[in-house]
């Protein structure tokens, strides 16, 4: 059986590698990702699970986002003109896509000798792109493979660790907080920039911040991300440093004190369910955060 994805040997030596690196695929030309296709499931998707706008820059304000004035169906169908960007959002909800999305990672676990198996939390998600549209500077806190199913991106992709880019804090997570990281020009200088056509892929790791430029003709690309029991745990220490910052105490990166990281992971597991509580008792998640956080109007999830 041809691989879906394919993962040149060697190219992996850790369960959640820091690095990018670069993958071979065979979804160009796959039915599911026709704009036919796509505007049908558009249309079929609750509001929640579809994010589409206008041109918007690298350093785009997610409040002052545009819009373009179309549906979702009409925005993919009119893609070619409509100046846009759009997101499908957890299509592994439709069976096709599920079994899709599942055979790639499990095809992933394979290749790497099952050492980037494990795959929790599995999400997939479809950009749809206008030509020349951008997909602004943010992080994503999964791990993800990025495959270009039609049309050329341009990714401009940093170390998650290099504080001349974000600091600690603008990367940790609470909630309401969005994706969306402030850009300035002069980060490109320390960029690795990536260009991706169809049949190409990337990894992109966890927190690494980026930037997609697009190319000259409409893209179509297939994301798909999942977790660990280290990305997890990562994802459960970044919102912790976050609360305790809030309150006046500094933290230390991720890996500075494990022992340390562990005793906050333990207390977000015993705290995580009382902040679920407040929120159903509430019946508002704004109202939640605001009751935890001090927060009135808590800014728009990505």
């Amino acid at each position: 059986m041809n691989k879906l994805i394919e993962i040149a040997e060697g190219t992996v030596s850790d369960a959640m590698p820091r690095a990018t690196f670069r993958v071979a695929h065979r979804l160009d030309g796959h039915p599911f990702f026709t704009l036919d296709r796509l505007a049908r499931l558009a249309a079929t998707l609750p509001a929640d699970q579809v994010e589409f706008n206008g041109p918007v820059a690298p350093n785009q304000d997610p409040s002052l986002t545009p819009s373009n004035g179309l549906s979702p169906e009409e925005t993919v169908r009119r893609i070619e003109e409509a100046k846009s960007w759009m997101v499908l959002k957890n299509v592994e909800a439709d069976p096709e896509y599920k079994e899709l999305l599942d055979a790639c990672l499990d095809q992933v676990a394979e290749q790497t000798d099952g050492m980037m198996g494990g795959a929790t939390m599995r999400q997939a998600f479809i950009f749809v792109t206008s030509p020349g549209n951008v997909t602004p500077f943010h992080m994503d806190p999964e791990l993800n493979f990025l495959l270009q199913i039609r049309g050329q991106k341009r990714m401009s992709l940093f170390d998650h660790l290099d504080r001349s880019v974000a600091s600690a804090e603008d990367m940790e997570l609470f909630p309401g907080k969005h994706r969306n990281l402030v850009y300035r020009e002069d980060f490109e200088s320390r960029a690795a920039q990536q260009h991706i056509g169809p049949g190409e892929g990337l990894f992109v790791p966890i927190f690494a911040p980026h930037w997609v430029q697009n190319g000259n003709e409409v893209s179509v690309s297939f994301s798909i991300t999942w977790h660990t029991a280290e990305t997890r745990h990562l994802v459960k220490l970044s919102y912790v440093n976050a609360g305790l910052r809030r309150l006046g105490f500094p933290q230390a990166d991720a890996g500075v004190h494990p022992l340390w990281d562990k005793a906050k992971v333990a207390a977000y597991d015993v705290l995580r369910p009382t902040y679920d509580g407040a929120r159903r008792f509430v019946g508002d998640r704004q109202k939640a955060i605001a009751l935890f956080f001090g927060r009135k109007t808590p800014a728009i999830a990505g």
